[in-house]
């Protein structure tokens, strides 16, 4: 187990007895208290939810949904060794393999976009001849 699922499971089970004590002395059931604080933890994360997706939702990206691709993307990227790195890089279409590290940056090659779906070789492949003889 991870150290944080420890501290969860530890975390859960004091807030259980903590329950438990808290309903003993106030003379209720600890269904009713159990039923309250997990009914008042939705309330509180629905309220939460909504605040967040409130904020996140800003006026100007409703009225315009269409966004034109980014002209400088990261591809893919690699680390080659603690401060050394290799990364792909997409820049207005055509695409840059980079290598980066620290106080350096070296363009090593512009590797040609791959070619569409429909025009690459499609088929079967050439046959390997058998060993024996026979094709």
């Amino acid at each position: 187990m991870t150290a944080t699922i420890k501290v969860k499971l530890l975390a859960a089970s004091l807030l259980v007895l903590l329950l438990a004590a808290f309903s003993r002395q106030q003379g209720m059931s600890a269904a009713f208290a159990a039923r309250a604080v997990l009914g008042a933890a939705a309330l509180g994360g629905l309220a939460l939810w909504l605040v967040r997706a409130r904020r996140s939702g800003a006026p100007a990206d409703r009225e315009r949904p269409f966004r034109l691709p980014p002209r400088l993307s990261i591809a893919a990227r690699t680390g080659l060794s603690a401060r050394a790195g290799l990364a792909l890089v997409d820049a207005d279409g055509r695409r840059y393999l980079v290598a980066y590290g620290d106080g350096f940056a070296q363009l090593l090659s512009a590797v040609p976009p791959r070619p569409p779906v429909q025009a690459r070789a499609g088929g079967r492949r050439p046959r390997r001849a058998r060993k024996g003889g026979r094709p």
